[in-house]
């Protein structure tokens, strides 16, 4: 018997990362948000918070009317689909995407705080009435909602007619809701620490001048033909002690993250927090297990294409830095954001117009802050919330062939929450992260494979094929690699052991070791690489974006085949939101994610990619 917490909050997705014929207006996009179309000031914010606080009390009437389905649905409407949650949207969205501008600015951190507080209270309140609904024989509840009033909702809240479902007593959540607003803290210093306050190491440049090494900078050399292989070796070892001297203080961190979803799961009766953490998802538990097993088994195509690199390169040594050149001559300029804009259009018009005016409609909302600034998060992501505003992106655009690909990758989620939105109830509006992945993958796949086939030379197609093994790889080996580490914390942590830095050193190099074999020779301080990694505070996350590329390979195979009804598949799996389970969701857009046949299409996909890079690399070198 299990049981899990439910939460009365407002419904978001974070959509974190490691990128037609229809003419973009003449004149420039928009490149920052305009936090004001939600609220103009802190002062407008605080109004509805007051508002939203005093319409709180508002749960108190409906207790004693939770037995009839009319009873019912006036609850629900209430608590998911009125006032209260389109307040608590906007309120949301304000403090969150004004927080990941600066996550040092106190301005948003308080406001923040203040909507934590509000969601405990919100908690407290929906307890009582959870309790009422759950006080109701099982055959009443089942009868309720099979009433077509109700049945809309049946899946939503699928664990009140389900027979297995051990509800939390009013106690155990009354507790919970007190004790939500000192949860999840590590995050959030993780991120003051990693992005404000552990220092960007200082470097020399070649032409003298010492600079701080800050992520941009760091891959603008990286990429760039400008600089040395000898230096691009030292701005690595840089980048990577910078965080040595506080691996302590992060192995703490992701120790109070994991024990905090342990304790979470042990009072939902869950045998471990993966087993919470997918059910919370609906996601089958077989599915982690097939995925890492498929990773293994695709491990030895990895350290072959990681070969061919190698050999391509005509380098002894291959060092993590190197992943970043191209064997291929082929050299793109910088890439203006319009370019690039204009460029995935085209790549994505295979969906069709409908998709594209989507794609169109959220590039020039207004909704997408594109260039980093000295504060702004790193990284990229897509935040919907709400149906009433289109979905908010974000990029750290440099103008490199992976900022491109990042564009399509998030137009993926926000065209998807966008779809959703348009063909959904409130309820069902917000895709889950597992679903929302295959989106924003199979849109790279689509623009890489794109590049691919319009490429006017083989260097040119040798270019492409390179990105899309490195996208690929890195989404599915590296972090299916991800996941067995998450894994192993929570399994520490669960068997009453703490979470050692050197320890996690270790098994951070053996599973590295695993993947990649001897094809990439690594630096003292990449043992340390885990201390970086921000999507381990979000409770097992990572395994999403493995499963993610092989579904989206599936997806992309039938849709560039040109397969019938590929693309109408597709569309209509993007238009389905949260409204069903994650495999009956992918199932009509063709994906399977319990058939061991979905992962090895994945792995046959990337494994006949790795035979065309064999063969282009040969092919080069033979010329040569």
């Amino acid at each position: 018997m299990k049981t899990c917490r439910k939460w009365v909050a407002a419904l978001f997705a974070i959509i974190l990362t490691v990128s037609s014929c229809v003419v973009v207006a003449e004149e420039a996009l928009p490149t920052q948000w305009d936090l004001t179309e939600i609220y103009e000031n802190v002062d407008a914010w605080q109004a509805d918070y007051d508002r939203a606080m005093e319409i709180l009390p508002q749960y108190e009437s409906y207790q004693g009317t939770l037995n009839t389905a009319q009873g019912i649905y006036d609850y629900l409407e209430f608590a998911y689909m009125g006032e209260l949650t389109r307040l608590e949207t906007r309120l949301y969205l304000y403090a969150y995407l004004g927080y990941t501008l600066n996550p040092a600015d106190s301005t948003f951190s308080a406001l923040l705080a203040k909507i934590t507080a509000l969601q405990s209270e919100e908690a407290r309140y929906a307890a009582v009435l959870q309790s009422e609904l759950y006080s109701l024989p099982l055959e009443t509840r089942q009868e309720f909602f099979a009433d077509p009033l109700l049945e809309p909702f049946t899946y939503a809240f699928r664990s009140i007619v389900d027979p297995e479902y051990e509800p939390l007593s009013e106690e155990t959540n009354t507790v919970l809701a007190i004790l939500s607003p000192a949860m999840g803290r590590a995050e959030n210093v993780f991120n003051i620490l990693d992005s404000i306050e552990v220092p960007d190491p200082m470097i020399t440049m070649p032409d003298g001048t010492e600079v701080a090494l800050t992520d941009e900078l760091y891959n603008q050399i990286i990429y760039s033909d400008e600089y040395d292989r000898d230096f691009k070796a030292l701005c690595n070892q840089t980048k990577l002690e910078k965080q040595v001297p506080f691996v302590n203080t992060f192995a703490a961190l992701l120790e109070m993250t994991v024990a905090e979803n342990w304790a979470y799961a042990q009072i939902g009766n869950y045998d471990s927090s993966r087993e919470a953490a997918l059910d919370a998802s609906d996601v089958d538990p077989e599915v982690y297990d097939l995925m890492i097993e498929a990773a293994h088994e695709g491990a030895a195509d990895y350290q072959r294409y990681l070969n061919t690199h190698k050999r391509g390169l005509k380098l002894e040594k291959q060092y993590p830095f190197d992943i970043a050149a191209y064997v291929s001559d082929y050299t793109v300029e910088e890439t203006s954001y319009e370019d690039a804009v204009e460029e995935v259009r085209e790549a994505l018009s295979v969906l069709g117009e409908e998709y594209i005016s989507y794609y169109d409609r959220i590039i020039n909302s207004g909704h997408v802050d594109v260039y980093p600034t000295d504060t702004k998060l790193t990284g990229a992501f897509s935040f919907s919330m709400g149906k009433e505003f289109l979905p908010f992106v974000q990029f750290n655009y440099l103008g490199y062939s992976s900022d491109v690909s990042t564009i399509a990758h998030e137009l993926g989620h926000a065209i998807y929450s966008s779809y959703s939105k348009d063909n959904q109830e409130s309820i069902y509006a917000e895709p889950i992260i597992f679903t929302q992945e295959v989106a924003s993958t199979t849109n790279e796949l689509l623009y890489y494979s794109y590049m691919m086939e319009h490429a006017a030379t083989e260097d040119e197609r040798m270019f492409y094929l390179e990105n899309m093994l490195s996208m690929f790889s890195g989404t599915f080996f590296l972090q299916a690699l991800y996941a067995e580490f998450e894994d192993a914390m929570y399994q520490t942590v669960e068997s009453g052991g703490a979470l050692d830095a050197e320890a996690l050193s270790d098994l951070w190099s053996e599973l590295y070791q695993e993947y990649r074999g001897d094809t990439i020779e690594s630096f003292p301080d990449s043992r340390y690489g885990w201390a970086s990694i921000p999507h381990f505070y979000y409770n097992y996350y990572v395994y999403q974006y493995a499963t993610s590329v092989a579904y989206a390979a599936s997806i992309c195979e039938r849709i560039t085949n040109g397969e019938e009804r590929a693309v109408e598949d597709y569309l209509a799996f993007l238009k389905l939101g949260a409204s069903g389970s994650p495999e009956e969701l992918l199932a009509i857009a063709g994906v399977d994610p319990l058939d061991e046949e979905t992962y090895q299409r994945a792995l046959d996909f990337f494994s006949e990619m790795v035979d065309e890079y064999e063969r282009l690399v040969d092919a080069k070198l033979e010329q040569e």
